[in-house]
């Protein structure tokens, strides 16, 4: 079979965080052999978990080509390959080739792929291992690392020194997940994952009893997913931590998020909004009606920014009541309703808002806005009490659209508008091990719109890699902002239903700076490198 021509692409939008990526090309998951779907390059989540309508556009739209594809790699069952174009070791078009060529003789994909050169056996052997995902290294020493943990079997422990690593590397997450001969341990720091040794499968059932017990989830309930929240001290802070608990083919998964309880509320300076910014958020949260939009793509902190919003809005002593789905936070001065996270999203949300729409507080927020059925009494409500809303977007112009695409109509939006932030989690330069780095190559400023007059003032930096960055090079993150307020002309080009790039120009000649803007200081200021600018595709 012919493999695709360098030039042939199928661009399409990540149904998680909103990222354009060449689907012919990316990788391909490995949930379901039979049933494979694609990874997003920025998010690394597949579409399994998508809307059937979003899947349904997706292949009435693919190429040939791809159906092809997925033909072939649906026969195979070896995760081998997925791992290695993860591992960047291996790209999709050489893995279809070799999956080829192992229909067709029956070899194993490793033999295959060591004997054409694309990979070494050690590299094999690595990837086999690591699932794809890098070690996080333990810097208190052999005597602290996790299999040394594990080898003492002791539920208690094994529990504790999860989390106090969680909360000691500044892990956002831990997924502790069954697989057919091992329990996998990995972490989310700044949004990348990390492992540890696995534990072995025969401490599981105590395991697991301890994790129940650990989170107060209901025993008798395993097979159905459970959410729950507790806090508990590690190291010197404390730590919000909410689990859910999820069934699968090889036992309970647990998904535990980590909430710092001392550093989680931030005012609007520490949490990154520049000067400016402040200024123009600030003034719409003080008027008594209106809608703000908060928008990121998933995982970006738009969550904590809303919290953020809560606060401020709290100390005003304005009456508030908070629609969350699931709440994370605690907020003295606010009314928080959770709204249960089983079922219909957009019902669930709907009956909620119905309810508290009878009440009229001062000021309604919502953590989500899941379809028309919210969206259109929101536009409405806005006109008497002032709604703050969460929603996934990749630019504040494109949450405009992304709210009229709820079946809101240009006229209702274009009245009740009053300011759309947006935001992305920049990850930071190691300070241990930044040093100055050379300059791209003329062409690939170019391919990104930097201009010879913006290169002039570029400088360029990265990380070596060291054990405090677990050698990546980077070492937490900062959040950049745009605010876009709704100036006249603004709520004229919404009203006329223009698009995001219309909108955004007409926000920018009244005072907005992007986000690619504040990206590329960030870049010539040595927080961030270039590679981080171009895998937000700013």
């Amino acid at each position: 079979m012919p493999r695709p021509a360098p030039h042939e692409t199928y661009f399409t939008f990540c149904w998680n965080c909103l990222g354009e990526f060449d689907a012919l090309n990316a990788v391909w998951c490995s949930h379901d052999p039979k049933n494979p779907t694609k990874l997003c390059p920025f998010c690394l989540h597949c579409f399994c978990e998508a809307s059937e309508k979003y899947k349904q556009e997706f292949w009435r739209r693919a190429p040939r080509r791809l159906h092809d594809d997925l033909q072939t790699l649906s026969r195979s069952k070896e995760r081998l390959g997925d791992i290695l174009i993860r591992m960047g070791k291996l790209t999709t078009p050489q893995l279809l080739d070799a999956l080829i060529e192992q229909k067709n003789t029956g070899r194993r994909l490793g033999e295959i792929l060591t004997g054409r050169g694309l990979v070494q056996t050690d590299e094999i052997r690595a990837a086999l291992q690591t699932q794809g995902v890098r070690e996080l290294v333990d810097m208190q020493g052999a005597a602290y690392a996790s299999t040394a943990v594990w080898e003492r079997s002791d539920p208690n422990e094994s529990i504790q020194y999860i989390l106090s690593l969680a909360a000691r590397k500044g892990a956002s997450d831990v997924h502790i997940e069954p697989r057919e001969d091992a329990i996998s341990v990995k972490y989310r720091i700044d949004g990348s994952f990390f492992r540890v040794d696995p534990i072995p499968k025969a401490f599981q059932p105590v395991l697991t009893r301890k994790i129940f017990e650990v989170f107060g989830l209901d025993p008798a309930r395993e097979q159905a997913p459970q959410m729950r929240r507790t806090f508990r001290q590690l190291g010197d802070a404390e730590y919000e931590l909410v689990a859910q608990a999820l069934p699968t083919a090889h036992g309970t998964s647990a998904a535990i998020k980590l909430v710092n309880r001392t550093t989680f509320l931030k005012d609007f300076t520490t949490l990154g909004l520049e000067l400016e910014d402040r200024v123009r958020l600030m003034e719409q949260l003080r008027n008594p009606f209106g809608l703000v939009l908060v928008t990121a793509p998933p995982f970006n902190g738009a969550n904590t920014t809303t919290y953020s919003i809560m606060s401020f809005l709290a100390r005003s002593q304005r009456e508030l009541v908070s629609l969350e789905a699931p709440v994370y936070w605690p907020l003295e001065g606010a009314r928080q309703v959770e709204v249960p996270v089983d079922g219909d999203p957009e019902a669930r949300m709907e009956e909620a808002l119905r309810s508290v729409a009878a009440i009229r507080p001062e000021v309604l927020m919502l953590s989500s806005v899941p379809g028309p059925a919210v969206a259109q009494p929101l536009a409405q409500l806005a006109s008497s009490v002032l709604v703050v809303a969460a929603l996934p977007a990749q630019t504040a112009a494109r949450g405009v659209r992304a709210f009229l695409d709820l079946a809101v109509t240009p006229q209702a939006l274009s009245a009740a508008l009053a300011a759309v932030t947006c935001q992305r989690l920049v990850r930071r330069i190691c300070e241990g091990c930044r040093q100055p780095s050379d300059a791209p190559a003329p062409q690939t400023l170019a391919h990104h719109g930097i201009s010879a007059e913006e290169t002039a003032a570029l400088r360029f930096f990265r990380g070596k890699g060291c054990p405090a960055c677990n050698k990546i090079g980077y070492r937490g993150r900062r959040a950049i902002f745009e605010v876009l307020g709704a100036t006249d002309e603004v709520r004229s080009a919404v009203a006329a239903d223009l698009g995001p790039d219309e909108i955004e120009t007409l926000a920018v000649g009244s005072g907005m700076r992007t986000l690619r803007d504040r990206c590329l200081e960030l870049v010539t200021e040595g927080v961030t490198t270039f590679d981080e600018f171009t895998r937000l595709r700013l």
